[in-house]
C-alpha cells in the first residue's frame, strides 16, 4: 500500500488482484519470450488478457443500460414524492452488482442511491423506487442525470456512466388545510357560484312588484299597483350576485422582508395557496392578482383544473420592483362583481390605512366582503435599509387590525413561527378579528 502527497482520498492500493494478475502475466510473457517457452508465453498472454477483457465487459454493459423515470409532475413543499426508475438491459450480457444514483434537487438529500440486488439479465429490466421529500421551496426543478456504476464479474474493475435523462417537477407552496377554518365561510351568500337574487332596487331585469317593507326606498314605490291594491307596493328586480373570491397578493419590493423561505412574501404565498384551495373546495370562483412591478392576473374560474393553474402561478411568481399595491386594489375594486370576496395579502407595515379608506367604501357599496391577511413582518430580517425606518413609522399591528375591523373588514394575522404550518394555522385560526 502506498501514499501519494497530492491524493486527498487517502492511500492507493497496489496489491490488488488485477495488478497482481497483470504483474504475473507480464513476468510470464517476458521469461517465456527470453526462454523461448511457448506455454509460458501463452500463460502470460492469458493472464494479461483476463483483466483487459473484464474491464472491457464492465464498460460495454453500462453503455447498454436504458433508463426511464416516472413521478408525478407536481408536488407540494414538504410532500413525499414517489419516484420509480426503470433500468433495461439491451446488451448481450447479464450484469450484476449495479449501483444506481439519481438526482432529486427539491430535496436536501438530493442524491438518491440504491444497490440493485438481483442480476439484470439480457433483455431484462428492474424497477427501483425512491420516496424523497420536497424540502426545498416552491419552483421548477429538473431531476437527473442518472449515474450507474457496474463491477465486472471478477470484482476487479468498476466503471461509471452518466445517463443524461431528465424530467421536471413543479413544487407548489405548502398548502395548509383550512377545512376547519371559517376564514371564507360561505362567502357573502348561502350558496356558491353565480346566483339570481330578487330584491328591491335597480337590477338587471324587472321581476314584478311586492309589498312594501320598512327600509325600502320610496322612489321604488309602484304607485299604480299601490293604488290598485290599496297598500304600498314596490318594484322588484333580479340581480346577478357571485361568490367569487379575488386574491390580491403584494409582491412589491417594500414588502419583501427576510431571507430564503423565511420571508414575509413566502408566508403570504403559502397563505394564498391555502385560501385558493379552500375556495375551490367550497365551489366559489377563484381569481388572482399578483401585484409586483407588473400585475399577473389569473382570470376567475372554478374546479380542480383552475386550482392547478392558480398554484402554477404561485410556484413561479417572485417579488419585483415597486408594486403600487393599494392603487391597484382601488382601481380593481369597482370592477369586482357584487357579493364577491376580496382577500388582500400583504405585510402589515406596508398597509397605510388612508390608502384603503376608499377601497373599503367601494366594498361596502357593492356588498363585497373584505378579508385582510396581514403578515407580521417586523419579526423578519430586514433586507433593505429603508425598511427599518418604514417599520418604525408604521402603525402597530394591534391598532391596524382594530381600525380595519371597525371599517367592516375581517382581519387575520400571520406571525412568524417555528414552522410555516404553525404560522398559518395559528394566524388564520386564532388571530381572526372582525368587529363589523
Amino acid at each position: 500500500m502506498a501514499h501519494r502527497a497530492d491524493n486527498p482520498f487517502g492511500p492507493i492500493r497496489i496489491l490488488t488482484p488485477q495488478n497482481v494478475m497483470l504483474l504475473l502475466g507480464g513476468v510470464g510473457l517476458y521469461f517465456g519470450a527470453v526462454a523461448h517457452q511457448a506455454p509460458l508465453i501463452a500463460l502470460g498472454l492469458a493472464m494479461l488478457s483476463m483483466p483487459m477483457l473484464s474491464l472491457w465487459r464492465a464498460s460495454r454493459v453500462l453503455k447498454s443500460i436504458r433508463v426511464t423515470r416516472k413521478h408525478h409532475p407536481r408536488a407540494f413543499e414538504e410532500q413525499v414524492v414517489p419516484v420509480q426508475l426503470r433500468l433495461a438491459n439491451i446488451s448481450g450480457d447479464p450484469c450484476s452488482m449495479l449501483v444506481v444514483e439519481d438526482d432529486f434537487p427539491p430535496s436536501s438529500a438530493h442524491r438518491l442511491g440504491m444497490l440493485v440486488p438481483e442480476t439484470l439479465s439480457t433483455g431484462g429490466a428492474v424497477e427501483l423506487s425512491f420516496a424523497p421529500t420536497c424540502t426545498h421551496k416552491r419552483g421548477l426543478y429538473m431531476l437527473g442525470p442518472v449515474r450507474i456504476k457496474a463491477t465486472d464479474p471478477l470484482g476487479w474493475f468498476t466503471r461509471e456512466v452518466i445517463i443524461e435523462h431528465f424530467t421536471s417537477i413543479v413544487v407548489y407552496p405548502n398548502s395548509v388545510d383550512l377545512t376547519q377554518s371559517d376564514l371564507l365561510g360561505e362567502g357573502t351568500l348561502r350558496h356558491v357560484g353565480m346566483e339570481s337574487h330578487r330584491r328591491a332596487g335597480f337590477g338587471e331585469e324587472f321581476m314584478g312588484v311586492r309589498d312594501y317593507r320598512p327600509g325600502d326606498p320610496l322612489r321604488l314605490v309602484h304607485w299604480r299597483s299601490s293604488a290598485r291594491h290599496q297598500r304600498l307596493m314596490v318594484k322588484e328586480f333580479e340581480e346577478q350576485i357571485t361568490t367569487r373570491v379575488s386574491v390580491y397578493l403584494d409582491l412589491g419590493r417594500r414588502g419583501l422582508v427576510g431571507v430564503g423561505d423565511q420571508t414575509s412574501v413566502e408566508y403570504a404565498i403559502k397563505a394564498a395557496a391555502a385560501i385558493g384551495k379552500r375556495t375551490v373546495e367550497l365551489g366559489h370562483e377563484l381569481e388572482l392578482f399578483a401585484v409586483g412591478e407588473k400585475v399577473d392576473h389569473l382570470p376567475p374560474g372554478m374546479g380542480t383544473g383552475h386550482l392547478l393553474g392558480f398554484l402554477d402561478r404561485l410556484a413561479f411568481i417572485k417579488p419585483s420592483g415597486e408594486s403600487g399595491f393599494p392603487m391597484v386594489v382601488l382601481d380593481l375594486a369597482n370592477r369586482m362583481p357584487r357579493g364577491s370576496t376580496a382577500v388582500i395579502l400583504a405585510g402589515a407595515t406596508t398597509i397605510e390605512l388612508e390608502h384603503y379608506e376608499l377601497v373599503l367604501e367601494v366594498y361596502r357599496r357593492l356588498r363585497i366582503r373584505p378579508i385582510f391577511v396581514l403578515i407580521d413582518d417586523r419579526a423578519f430580517l430586514k433586507v433593505f435599509g429603508e425598511q427599518e425606518t418604514a417599520h418604525a413609522k408604521a402603525m402597530k399591528i394591534e391598532v391596524l387590525t382594530r381600525e380595519l375591523a371597525v371599517r367592516g373588514a375581517s382581519v387575520r394575522v400571520i406571525r412568524r413561527a417555528r414552522t410555516i404550518a404553525d404560522a398559518l394555522l395559528g394566524g388564520l385560526e386564532v388571530e381572526a378579528m372582525s368587529l363589523s
